[in-house]
């Protein structure tokens, strides 16, 4: 009998595991709600600044490698005032790759890295693409526009052959 009474005790005690938003004097403040990512093309650099967080009525949006991630998700992280503020509407390959937050690393160039920048590039890419919703490309005209799509390939070549050469040495280093 005792035991009974004091089961009862304690349920009525307990706060309920779900709190509801219509009990009494409870205040409940709205997450604002993350809208779906609108896929925006190919643009320009120019266009892309208009996504920097700055107007909130536009997505947040972020390129690495010229491929646009939309990262309003993470506000936090990306949005006005936040850390990494200064990466939103840009393309910015070469301050992510070196973690940098130098004015002269806020651009797609990411030539003249080592492979390890090279490879720190990749892991984020490779990030962005498994968290965020990729919502376009950046156009690249004129004379940027081989330049950059050769530079990248060669990069990339870079750090293939560096991570084909590591799985060679480990391989030897096994027999």
């Amino acid at each position: 009998m005792y035991q009974d009474q004091r089961a009862r005790s304690l349920a009525e005690e307990e706060e309920p595991l779900i709190p509801l938003p219509f009990q009494v004097g409870e205040v409940t403040e709205e997450e604002p709600l993350i809208p779906q990512p609108v896929q925006v093309g190919e643009i320009t650099e120019g266009e892309l600044k208009q996504y920097d967080g700055s107007d909130p009525q536009k997505p947040l949006l972020l390129a690495i490698k010229h491929q646009i991630y939309d990262v309003t998700e993470s506000r936090s992280f990306y949005g006005p005032g936040a850390p990494y503020a200064l990466f939103a509407g840009i393309d910015a390959s070469r301050a992510i790759a070196k973690m940098s937050f130098e004015e002269k690393d806020l651009t797609w160039d990411i030539s003249g890295l080592g492979p390890f920048e090279l490879e720190a590039l990749q892991y984020w890419e490779y990030k962005f693409m498994r968290k965020y919703a990729k919502v376009g490309t950046v156009k690249v005209t004129g004379l940027d526009a081989s330049n950059r799509d050769a530079h990248v390939a060669r990069l990339e070549r870079t750090v293939v052959e560096k991570n084909d050469k590591a799985s060679a040495e480990s391989d030897v280093k096994k027999d």
